[in-house]
């Protein structure tokens, strides 16, 4: 399932956890000849780094998943650009020079 991005529009291909985002969702589980069944199971989707900032993965009630836009109010904040914080804290054992 992480073979390539969700979004069917992407041809991106995973390669690595550090480009976008992996998405855990519960799916209908499969039953066995035993009559013994997984109501839900895990499964993993990935959306690639370009996608995840205005896509998300989400559940259908049929069991479907799928990569859906973001509201515009999420994806207008993932384009403002940031700006770094000032820093007063020290790091860990570190003292104040005074």
């Amino acid at each position: 399932m992480l073979e390539k991005c969700l979004n069917p529009a992407c041809s991106a291909k995973f390669r690595s956890l550090r480009d976008g985002r992996v998405f855990v969702k519960e799916v209908e589980g499969t039953s066995h000849d035993n009559g013994w069944q997984h109501p839900h199971q895990p499964a993993y989707f990935w959306l690639c780094g370009r996608c995840c900032r205005t896509m998300t993965v989400v559940a259908e009630k049929g069991g479907e998943v799928r990569a859906m836009p973001l509201p515009a109010s999420v994806t207008a904040n993932a384009e403002k650009p940031r700006t770094p914080k000032n820093r007063t804290d020290t790091a860990p054992g570190e003292r104040n020079a005074q």
